[in-house]
């Protein structure tokens, strides 16, 4: 099933429709949103704490998809563990590995051999959306659980090599006060549960790696369609590439900052996310019933023109100098009390990576901005990949 499908019929329903619209998924009504008012309600009122219900197909069981109850638990666990002072001391490891990827750039013939993690979320959107496969009963004969199950099996194998190392190991540590932390432990010392650990660790591998890396390719590949741009950026990252990299210099990356903005406005993690209503709420001069699934449609929040200016479809990091926006017409990391829980390390390790790569090398690419196809699956996937050149500077 071709998932591009679905952000090309989103784009075209919400353009007709406006916002809030209802679809129909078989018997299942589906309310879609797409401006910043429509969206602060669903994402701050008390009775849109749970997530939708297609969510229950993701292989992310941990505190992304939790029911409510489960994760004001699990967030009150995670959230000490995202704390600046800890933060900081992760510092030097993502120093260290974005070094290693650097290495690993320049010499193209040494490539690391990875698994397609995208198969699995592929899968839970055509799953999520078709609802033939929602029974599991039916869904277990069907060729794409057997596609899912080999995938999930390869997913989660991280999480249980990790568990199985020694719990003393470095694997995953930061010094905080001249103590080390390690996460691991800490989720040992908090949940007596194995299997809530192991999906914890699921999702941060997902969110803080796949996600991460999923950014930084984006905007390196808009920066090698934006030369202009990515000399601009340099010049600023050359200023500070002999100072000993901290968060403090880090924050100084004006133009970097505002470039990463940019890439995730136009490129955003992910094009939709999804509440469930738990009592009748009122959206608008609209009233939403109690247990119905809502539709944030970010891909036309970040390209609305109302928002971003009549260029709204441009890659131009210019407009965030001084621009003073409301929050909830830029969502790369949701918001409300269920926002991303590793926003400040995500930030950090997107600015590091980009920070190495870019003061090595110049990037290039035949592709433009007309040329990319998107499709949404858990997140949002460029279907004809980041395709660039490496040009040593």
């Amino acid at each position: 099933m071709d998932t591009s499908l679905y952000l090309s019929t989103l784009v075209e329903l919400t353009g007709v429709y406006g916002s809030p619209y209802c679809i129909w998924l078989g018997p299942v009504p589906v309310v879609i949103v797409s401006t910043a008012e429509h969206a602060r309600t669903i994402l701050t009122a008390p009775g849109t704490v749970e997530k939708a219900s297609f969510y229950r197909f993701t292989p992310l069981r941990g505190i992304f998809a939790l029911p409510a109850h489960k994760w004001r638990v699990h967030r009150r666990v995670i959230q000490p563990s995202f704390k600046p002072s800890i933060l900081r001391g992760f510092v030097p490891l993502f120093v260290e590995k974005a070094d290693g990827m650097v290495r690993a750039l320049s010499d193209m013939a040494e490539c690391g051999q990875t698994f397609d993690i995208y198969r699995l979320f592929e899968i839970v959107t055509i799953r999520a959306v078709n609802i033939f496969l929602h029974p599991q009963w039916l869904y277990r004969w069907t060729a794409v659980y057997r596609k899912e199950a080999k995938a999930l099996e390869e997913f989660c194998r991280p999480s249980k090599a990790i568990l199985a190392e020694n719990t003393h190991s470095k694997a995953g540590s930061a010094i905080e006060n001249d103590k080390r932390f390690n996460l691991v432990e800490h989720l040992k010392s908090s949940m007596p549960d194995k299997e809530d650990i192991e999906h914890e660790l699921n999702t941060i591998i997902f969110a803080g790696n796949e996600t991460s890396a999923m950014t930084v390719a984006n905007t390196l590949l808009l920066l090698a369609m934006h030369p202009l741009v990515q000399e601009k950026l340099f010049e600023e990252l050359n200023v500070h590439c002999g100072s000993e990299i901290s968060c403090e210099m880090l924050k100084n990356l004006h133009y970097l900052e505002q470039v990463l903005k940019e890439s995730l406005r136009l490129l955003p993690i992910a094009a939709v996310i999804g509440r469930r209503t738990t009592e009748e709420l009122r959206v608008g001069e609209h009233r939403l019933p109690a247990n119905v699934d809502v539709i944030i449609d970010i891909f036309d929040i970040h390209r609305n023109p109302a928002y971003w200016g009549p260029d709204a479809d441009t890659f131009r990091p210019e407009r965030f100098d001084g621009l003073r926006y409301d929050p909830f017409t830029l969502l790369p990391f949701s918001a409300g009390p269920r926002n991303c829980v590793g926003l400040r390390y995500a930030w950090i390790s997107m600015k590091i990576m980009l920070l190495k790569v870019l003061t090595r090398f110049r990037i290039e690419t035949d592709l433009r901005m007309e040329d990319l196809n998107m499709k949404i699956a858990l997140t949002m996937k460029i279907t004809n990949g980041h395709m660039v050149r490496l040009r040593r500077r």
